[in-house]
């Protein structure tokens, strides 16, 4: 029975160790981090909204690398927002779904959803071409459908061309 007991008390011993060295690289980056303010704070260095936001931007963008495809609004299903909202333990809201419940203390209803349901990035073709990737997307005249940029400056010219036709002839 007794070495039973120490058995219990090597093995909470272990799961104690196991969880100082876990924490002790968190701590090491944070107490890194406040040495950093405490240095920018004797310079007197004045931190504005910009850098605040561009912070939370950089963050948003690790945390989608770090857990992939994971994060949906628990509400919308948005799979993009500029800022998650925690909602529930390991659920989260988008940024529009996260405000609504901190003004009016409930869940967005289903109607106001179709309102800012927007196509993921990755699941979008181009109308014309079917191309994937493109440096920027534009809205096409069907709803639904975008352009690619070569697409739509092709458009434009074209576009131009007839009007310039128009006014000549």
């Amino acid at each position: 029975m007794n070495s039973l007991n120490e058995n219990k008390y090597l093995i909470k011993e272990n799961i104690e160790n196991y969880k100082d060295k876990l924490l002790s690289s968190y701590w090491t980056e944070i107490n890194l981090i406040g040495y950093k303010i405490e240095l920018l704070e004797k310079r007197k260095v004045e931190y504005l909204k910009e850098l605040e936001s561009k912070i939370i931007d950089i963050g948003n963008k690790i945390s989608e690398v770090n857990e992939g495809d994971l994060r949906n609004c628990f509400n919308c299903e948005a799979k993009q927002t500029k800022q998650w909202d925690k909602y529930l333990k390991e659920q989260f809201l988008c940024h529009v779904c996260g405000v609504y419940i901190r003004n009016i203390g409930k869940l967005r209803p289903k109607e106001m959803l179709l309102k800012t349901k927007k196509i993921a990035l990755q699941d979008r073709n181009c109308s014309i071409c079917t191309v994937s990737d493109t440096s920027q997307w534009h809205r096409y005249s069907k709803p639904g459908h975008y352009l690619c940029a070569a697409c739509y400056n092709k458009l434009q010219r074209i576009k131009k061309l007839i009007k310039n036709t128009k006014e000549d002839g």
